[in-house]
């Protein structure tokens, strides 16, 4: 899809000033250094990206991997020039906080709540996410948990209290590991946990599990990027952060991403407009 001209020069404008307000070319960095969610890793996605930012760039991406809540941290901290991350409400609090300088959409893809063939709690097919947590807890089926204050953990989270809060029983595991160590977890132990489709996806080779409650609106799994301004982290570099954010939201990247597959679907779908407010997208199934 061919988005229009003045958009995306708004969004080059945009970046660009706001790294110049903001420059310190005695304290920048020759590289870029990003801050990336462990399902960015595990499901493949980053190794297209990265690669593809550096050739077109003619510069070095530096990527410290970890769960979001650890991202932001490093984001606070000046650790890094941008954050591609998946929890909107912790990437739009570090622009209110003035260390962000704006949050863009990147693509979306969707949570499911997987678990063993034999599927113990029998939440095969249920629509409502929050009724299969709740059913999985009402048998004291085995649960694993990130536990690691990532995206995908803060999800999880959101989901307990729909369903009436998270009441922990024997059954629930807090692994504190990023996704493909805990989607291996689960798998040892036969149970269930909260994943993104592409990550299971991703590691099929590697565990049993399969999807089993899937489809709720409220699975929507978006990711976006922000820049750091370097006036709040000297050690920040806005200018190589505003080429990166501007490369990731150009319709080179979005090609790269609407055409990502694995065993042959698509892993993450972009937005029809990454700049202007659209409409919320309809969930992957």
């Amino acid at each position: 899809m061919k988005y229009a001209g003045h958009e995306m020069k708004s969004i080059v404008s945009l970046i660009l000033f706001w790294a110049l307000q903001f420059a310190v070319p005695s304290a920048a960095s020759a590289d870029l250094r990003l801050g990336a969610t462990h399902t960015l890793e595990d499901s493949g996605i980053l190794k297209v990206l990265v690669p593809a930012f550096e050739a077109a760039e003619r510069m070095r991406v530096l990527t410290l991997v970890a769960g979001t809540g650890q991202v932001m941290k490093y984001a606070e901290n000046g650790d890094v020039d941008v954050i591609f991350t998946h929890s909107r409400s912790d990437e739009e609090k570090l622009v209110a906080k003035g260390i962000g300088i704006r949050r863009f959409d990147v693509m979306y893809n969707d949570f499911v709540l997987a678990g063993p063939p034999a599927d113990p709690a029998a939440i095969r097919g249920m629509p409502d996410a929050a009724q299969a947590f709740k059913r999985i807890r009402g048998v004291g089926a085995r649960f694993v948990s990130r536990g690691d204050d990532s995206g995908t953990h803060k999800k999880e989270l959101a989901l307990w209290g729909f369903s009436g809060g998270l009441a922990k029983w024997a059954g629930y595991v807090s692994a504190g590991q990023g996704a493909g160590k805990t989607v291996m977890m689960a798998d040892e132990l036969g149970a269930y946990l909260l994943i993104d489709r592409a990550t299971l996806r991703a590691l099929h080779h590697k565990h049993s599990l399969v999807a089993l409650s899937q489809g709720d609106p409220r699975l929507l799994n978006e990711y976006g990027v922000t820049a750091i301004i370097n006036r709040a982290h000297p050690a920040a570099n806005s200018e190589l952060a505003g080429r990166f954010v501007a490369w990731l939201t150009s319709d080179a990247a979005r090609k790269l991403i609407a055409g990502y597959r694995i065993d042959g679907e698509q892993a993450f779908f972009v937005r029809k407009d990454n700049y202007k407010a659209v409409e919320r997208p309809a969930v992957a199934k």
